[in-house]
């Protein structure tokens, strides 16, 4: 697939702009502070749904603006589309014309990879940037693994509100089963997606090395090791039962997948 054409307006510092790429290989140049990173940022909202430059919504918008759309139009070998999205107190997402209810109704439609200074956090941060990295990478690929990590995250969420529930008003421990069964099954499906994609990744890893270093079978190696704490929702189940004392003490979940 390819990126035909991009229109802003009151997006950042344009007015309303109009870009149209050619097939394979596009460069964008021009002197500093002249918005090709917000073209950029443009294209990766319309793939993600998100910026990766801010959380807050309102710095997208034109100052002095109170609206900004971004529409990306791309091909596909077996279709066209249009994904819009439009920013005010909120975003609103629109593909092909009809309004989605939800941001994953866009993931997936187009694959963008990004590369910047502050991916050196992936190697040098902690684990909770690698799974970031990863998760955006999945999700675009496979859609239904973004439902299923937001599944997780409310369900964790939930869990933690009845903890305090527990720690503060007695209510019964018997109950943070329900949270406690559906949590092992999703992280099962979580472990799933990533120990296959990181294989993936694991297999071109070595090849990329193995091309620039020109590596024999004695030389250095390259590899990838996924640390997890189950591989089964039994696992993840018993461990979530054997920490209930401390995640009642502290009011949170200490054994996550995330």
């Amino acid at each position: 697939m390819y990126i035909k054409k991009v229109i802003l307006n009151n997006f950042r510092n344009y007015d309303r702009e109009e870009f149209n790429f050619k097939e394979n290989f596009n460069i964008i140049f021009g002197n500093n502070a002249q918005g090709k990173t917000n073209i950029l940022e443009a294209i990766y909202l319309s793939a993600i749904g998100k910026s990766f430059r801010t959380n807050k919504d309102s710095e997208l918008i034109k100052i002095g603006e109170k609206k900004a759309t971004i529409e990306v139009f791309y091909e596909r070998k077996d279709r066209d589309g249009q994904i819009k999205i439009e920013i005010d107190d909120k975003k609103n997402f629109y593909l092909n014309g009809i309004k989605q209810k939800k941001i994953s109704d866009i993931i997936g439609k187009v694959h963008v990879v990004l590369f910047n200074p502050d991916d050196i956090s992936i190697i040098k941060e902690g684990p909770a940037e690698r799974r970031k990295f990863l998760d955006i990478m999945i999700s675009q690929l496979k859609p239904n693994y973004l439902h299923i990590l937001n599944t997780y995250l409310k369900t964790v969420e939930q869990r933690n509100m009845y903890l305090k529930q527990i720690k503060f008003d007695n209510k019964s421990e018997d109950l943070l089963d329900i949270w406690d069964i559906k949590i092992a099954e999703l992280s099962e499906k979580i472990f799933e997606y990533r120990r296959y994609y990181l294989q993936k990744i694991a297999e071109k890893i070595k090849d990329i090395h193995n091309n620039i270093t020109n590596c024999g079978e004695n030389s250095e190696k390259i590899e990838i090791n996924y640390l997890f704490s189950g591989n089964s929702k039994e696992d993840f189940y018993n461990k979530l039962v054997k920490n209930r004392n401390i995640d009642i003490k502290r009011g949170f979940t200490s054994i996550r997948s995330t």
